[in-house]
């Protein structure tokens, strides 16, 4: 057997009342990502921190296209898709 390929990536776990949905994202992918409020920010993840403890919130840090970062909160948001570019 060979290894063609390794490819890093992010776990994604989505919950909407009773029911979770879980998804990969290529960790080098273009995102979109939907807060609670409605507000859209698109961009790449730079890096995830994952908390300590349940009771501790994910952080997600984004690239966007102009080159800002943005640090978010897991419970800020709504849901995240990958784009094909």
């Amino acid at each position: 057997m060979n290894i063609v390929e390794i490819r890093p990536c992010y776990r994604i776990t989505l919950e909407n009342d009773s029911y979770g949905v879980e998804t990969y994202i290529d960790a080098d992918s273009k995102i979109q990502i939907t807060f609670e409020n409605g507000k859209i920010l698109t961009g790449n993840i730079e890096c995830v921190e994952y908390g300590t403890s349940t009771d501790e919130n994910d952080t997600l840090v984004i690239r966007v296209e102009n080159g800002e970062l943005y640090i978010l909160l897991g419970n800020q948001i709504k849901d995240i898709k990958e784009l094909n570019d």
